[in-house]
């Protein structure tokens, strides 16, 4: 069974704290929030749902009740192997003004806030302390397998499987209504989404000048490599993130399958991103420019 005073302190007080001290929700979109169109619909929608009462944890049956906690719990150790130790590793591995390696740790502290909330909501609503691992749920193994080969092989990966993948594209493909049916989570959703929002106002323009320094032969074959990078991801990362959205979140929570809907905004989505960061349209896919 889950205790939380088994868990450290300098974790649990930060915890208990924040299942009991909400923050206010603004009349006005947050400035970082109005930096990305798609964060500010996401924030938009939360801050809706907190002021609209919807379907609960309580509402669900017993099975369901079950299968979401351990969504929350999975969700949240999925974040801390990949988004804070991504985010991380690549602080200590690669070269980069301090001002980014500031900015990627502060990113791992607030990634790392949200992950032990979910993970610590998950417990608290089954009963089962999931802090040690979920040996029957191969996150580890699905994330080693698709992110770390292109995140682990130099700083434009890193931006590719982290600034990309578990930053940008979520703002369009994230899906909110799970997360409402929990009483805590759903009024730490704005805020949340005012913090990812504010990792872009970082990650764009890193990402952009990353892009554009160097030689014209070496700003080329970043720029390849980006696109190159994101396809592998969008075939793999992202084509697995949708089947559990489509095979968990609809199937087995029971969700409207209206939600599935964000991931046909992909092309569009990766569209603004690549100009967003200065990727010229003579390099994307054939695809994204068939479709403009």
């Amino acid at each position: 069974m889950f205790d939380i005073n088994t868990l450290p302190r300098l974790i649990r007080r930060d915890i208990e704290h924040g299942e009991s001290n909400f923050p206010p929700i603004p009349e006005a979109v947050p400035e970082v929030v109005e930096f990305d169109p798609s964060w500010k619909r996401q924030w938009l929608a939360a801050r809706a749902r907190v002021r609209q009462e919807g379907p609960t944890y309580a509402s669900l049956d017993a099975k369901q009740q079950r299968y979401f906690a351990r969504y929350l719990a999975v969700v949240g150790l999925a974040e801390l192997e990949m988004i804070v130790l991504g985010c991380s590793y690549a602080a200590t591995h690669y070269d980069m003004p301090a001002a980014w390696r500031t900015c990627l740790l502060k990113q791992a502290y607030e990634d790392m806030q949200h992950a032990a909330s979910y993970i610590t909501r998950g417990c608290k609503l089954s009963g089962e302390d999931y802090w040690s691992g979920m040996a029957d749920v191969p996150y580890r193994e699905n994330i080693a397998k698709t992110y770390h080969p292109i995140l682990r092989r130099d700083l434009g990966g890193f931006f590719a499987a982290i600034g990309l993948h578990t930053e940008a594209y979520p703002a369009e493909t994230n899906i909110l209504e799970p997360f409402a049916l929990d009483p805590v989570l759903v009024r730490w959703m704005p805020n949340e989404i005012q913090e990812e929002a504010g990792h872009l106002t970082f990650l764009y323009p890193a990402m952009r000048e990353y892009l554009h320094t160097g030689t014209p032969e070496e700003q080329d074959r970043c720029k390849r490599q980006m696109v190159a990078d994101n396809e592998t991801l969008l075939e793999t990362a992202m084509e697995a993130n949708r089947r559990n959205a489509e095979t968990f979140v609809v199937g087995r929570l029971g969700m409207d399958p209206a939600v599935m809907e964000a991931f046909a905004h992909l092309p569009e989505r990766t569209r603004y991103i690549f100009r967003t960061i200065g990727i010229e349209e003579h390099y994307w896919p054939q695809y994204l420019r068939d479709s403009l």
